[in-house]
């Protein structure tokens, strides 16, 4: 890699974008918001659906491709009303001068020599999977996670209906999934369920499917993060701790100032002259902050277990 690249990332409905798009406004960024393949292929190789050295080829082929479409604008988000518009990551004039000053292949890898820019991804899902996949695909990126209560997801995801019987049946959305046979229908599992799951998954609430969804990424982990956590002498460990920051979707919402300076120092980012106007936007955003309902006990017990880890106060 000739340039330096940031993943921030999380559960659905976490908070990853909203931490992205501000992040996007420093200076000398370019930012993807959740890139179809580079979504997939850690997960696909975690599954064996895809060899491990094919998928690590595949990611930084399609990165590289990628950055060259960020910078010629071919793969920029035009559209105004957007969050991930470009109009409200970059300036007019750097805009319209990269649209009539880049034109190669070769004009990319100059503005990539003399402003040395970082590439922000935000990945849904997949790098909580498979995180040692990440940073083996690219062992010197740095990692946001960005961690929401799960409560607060799981109503959100219930609004959106993106675990409904609906979704199971017909999913619309473009991911990996295994097919069970349930009371004569075919429904379609979401990878990050464990066959094992997949019937308490289809018997819960949608509610509770949104929970359980949370649960099982962040188990996923969690598990990583204690593994490596155990080898205290090892290089990836002190990797994950140099490499890897969690941050609380409510304190980004409560101190959106402090929090994005830490994450921009985190990343080696400096602010821009646009910078201030995306973090002003955060105080339009609310919580849920709704209390859960009534959680069979399994359920229960997994929610406690990973807010205690996450120091969230279950009251």
């Amino acid at each position: 890699m000739n340039f330096q690249t940031a993943i921030v990332t999380g559960i659905g409905r976490s908070g990853k974008s909203t931490l992205g798009n501000i992040l996007a406004t420093n200076k000398n960024v370019e930012y993807s918001e959740e890139p179809w393949l580079l979504n997939l292929l850690s997960a696909m190789t975690e599954l064996n659906i895809l060899d491990k050295e094919v998928g690590k080829d595949m990611f930084t082929s399609f990165l590289h491709e990628l950055m060259n479409d960020m910078v010629l604008l071919r793969a920029a988000n035009f559209r105004p009303d957007d969050g991930s518009s470009i109009w409200t990551k970059k300036t007019p004039q750097e805009i319209l001068s990269r649209l009539s000053d880049i034109k190669t292949r070769d004009d990319v890898q100059n503005f990539i020599k003399t402003k040395k820019p970082t590439l922000l991804l935000i990945l849904r899902e997949s790098p909580l999977f498979n995180l040692s996949a990440i940073f083996d695909f690219l062992p010197k990126t740095r990692i946001i996670h960005v961690v929401r209560s799960g409560i607060d997801v799981a109503y959100n995801l219930e609004e959106k209906g993106w675990n409904s019987d609906r979704q199971l049946a017909k999913p619309s959305l473009a991911r990996i999934f295994y097919s069970v046979a349930h009371k004569g229908k075919t429904l379609y599992i979401p990878y990050w369920i464990d066959l094992k799951d997949a019937k308490t998954f289809i018997e819960y609430s949608e509610y509770e499917r949104g929970l359980f969804y949370w649960c099982a990424l962040m188990e996923k982990l969690v598990s990583f993060l204690e593994e490596t956590k155990s080898a205290n002498n090892s290089v990836f460990a002190r990797k994950i701790s140099k490499q890897y920051k969690t941050i609380k979707f409510e304190d980004l919402l409560a101190s959106p100032t402090k929090v994005f300076e830490e994450a921009s120092l985190f990343c080696g980012m400096e602010p821009s002259v646009i910078t201030d106007t995306e973090l002003r936007k955060i105080a339009a955003y609310r919580c849920v902050c709704k209390r859960a309902p009534a959680l069979p006990k399994e359920l229960l017990a997994r929610t406690q277990k990973i807010y205690s880890y996450f120091e969230y106060d279950w009251r």
